[in-house]
C-alpha cells in the first residue's frame, strides 16, 4: 500500500484546515483513500498529513502537481514543504 506523507509548518491552523478541507475532493480524484493529520508534540505549527493512496505513481503526480504547490501557499505554509511517497514494507507489533 503506498502512502503520501506531507510535512509543512503553518502559522494559522484554521486557515490551513479550511484550504485542506476544500482540497479533499481533488485528493480523492487523484487517488487518496484518506488519512491522518498529525501535529508535532513540541511544535504545534509543525503539521504532517499521512494519506493512503491508490498507487505510488498517482501519489507522486499529486505531490508534484501545480495545484498542490499552490495549496501549500494558500495554507500559509512557511519554510520548506516536503512530500514523501512511501511504500509499506511490513507490519509489526509494538
Amino acid at each position: 500500500m503506498p502512502y503520501l506523507l506531507i510535512h509543512h509548518n503553518v502559522a494559522d491552523y484554521e486557515k490551513f484546515r479550511s484550504v485542506f478541507d476544500f482540497d479533499a475532493a481533488r485528493r480523492r480524484r487523484c487517488g487518496s483513500k484518506g488519512g491522518l493529520l498529525l501535529r508535532g508534540d513540541a511544535a504545534p505549527h509543525d503539521l504532517f498529513a499521512l494519506f493512503e493512496w491508490e498507487d505510488a505513481d498517482k501519489a507522486r503526480a499529486f505531490a508534484a502537481a501545480y495545484e498542490t504547490h499552490e495549496a501549500f501557499e494558500w495554507v500559509g505554509a512557511y519554510g520548506e514543504v516536503r512530500a514523501f511517497v512511501l511504500e509499506e514494507v511490513d507490519q509489526v507489533d509494538a
